[in-house]
């Protein structure tokens, strides 16, 4: 009977113990330690504790053996205390954050780890990087544009450590603004190109043996970016193209508005020039008013001077004495209507 190695589902013979020969006659010693190695895989996955902290104590687990214990277990939540013991172990035990890090750049992690992930990330980057980035900054342009003028001279560095945790806080921010801020890919190669090549030429000498001698993986990316740009360059064509048809149709509206403009200026000084003519026709006219006024109250004061004149001294005598020639006894009509009659002669001349 074979013996069963614990953890494992492999039998290992006695005689498999024993070298066979092949066809050619050459001995083949059997691959015991290799049996070996797939028990210990086996068992360190079946091992798996389906936790955050269980993937950050154990350095061995990998992210794809513990996103497979998570959909077998079922997981949909991580723990409050969970969560929280994680992140002391991160602290102590992932301080370059290359764990985290190897969580993030897995494509379709579960519904659990996706749900813990970017708000772990935004405390350790917040963590590492301070001030530098503000995470209730909606801009994701000025946010990236921060945290590189903070790690861009680690990523430099002759440190290889500091380096590699810049490098990888790099990623992880990187990541964490494209998923959460919608931060373009443009703008990451735009705003690293200065901090990875020193100039366009290196940076083009780089795609170039990417292109020309790159794996196909790299081949691949090089294509990827170089669709991206031309198509980011159409877009501003497009985008210049539209840009001038609308300065040119503000253009031809701003000659139409300056020739109106222009017109109702013409328009409004003959407007003030008429105004001031009918203003001195009026303050002439006021004059003259006034003029006439005065010529009026005098006229009337005359006036009123010869009707009394009249009254008084010519009317009043003469129907005083044809009043006086009807009261006698006997009556002088003639008299009385001689008196009226000069009294109506010195009417009319008043008249003429």
């Amino acid at each position: 009977m074979g013996r069963q190695i614990p953890g494992a589902s492999i039998d290992v013979t006695q005689e498999r113990e024993t070298p066979e020969a092949n066809p050619a006659g050459q001995k083949i010693s059997t691959s015991a330690p290799d049996q070996s190695q797939s028990d210990v895989k086996v068992e360190a996955e079946a091992d798996v504790d389906p936790t955050l902290t269980g993937y950050f104590k154990d350095s061995r687990v990998t992210p794809s053996a513990f996103f497979k214990v998570i959909r077998k277990n079922q997981v949909k939540r991580f723990l409050s205390a969970d969560r929280e013991e994680a992140g002391e172990l991160m602290r102590r035990q992932d301080r370059d954050c290359e764990r985290l890090w190897a969580l993030m750049s897995q494509s379709t992690p579960p519904d659990a780890v996706d749900d813990w992930i970017w708000g772990a990330a935004q405390a350790r980057v917040k963590e590492h990087l301070k001030d530098a980035f503000d995470p209730l900054d909606h801009d994701a342009g000025r946010i990236f544009r921060s945290v590189l003028a903070t790690i861009s001279p680690s990523l430099s560095s002759d440190e290889k450590e500091e380096r590699k945790r810049s490098e990888t806080l790099l990623r992880i921010t990187i990541c964490w603004l494209m998923e959460k801020r919608s931060l373009r890919t443009w703008q990451v190669a735009e705003q690293l190109q200065p901090i990875l090549f020193s100039d366009l030429k290196s940076a083009s000498k780089a795609a170039k043996r990417a292109v020309q001698r790159g794996k196909i993986g790299e081949l691949r990316l090089a294509v990827a970016v170089a669709g991206l740009g031309e198509q980011l360059v159409k877009v501003a064509e497009e985008d210049r193209n539209r840009e001038r048809n609308i300065a040119n149709d503000l253009r031809h509206r701003l000659d139409s508005t300056r020739d109106q403009v222009e017109r109702l200026n013409a328009e409004l000084a003959n407007a003030k020039s008429t105004i001031s003519d009918h203003e001195a026709e009026i303050s002439k006219l006021e004059e003259t008013l006034a003029t006439e006024r005065q010529h009026w109250g005098h006229d009337l004061t005359e006036t009123k001077a010869e009707q009394k004149v009249l009254l008084g001294e010519r009317l009043g005598p003469l129907l005083e004495d044809a009043i006086d020639a009807l009261e006698i006894e006997p009556p002088a009509p003639g008299i009385a209507l001689r008196r009226v009659k000069a009294a109506l002669s010195a009417i009319e001349e008043a008249k003429e």
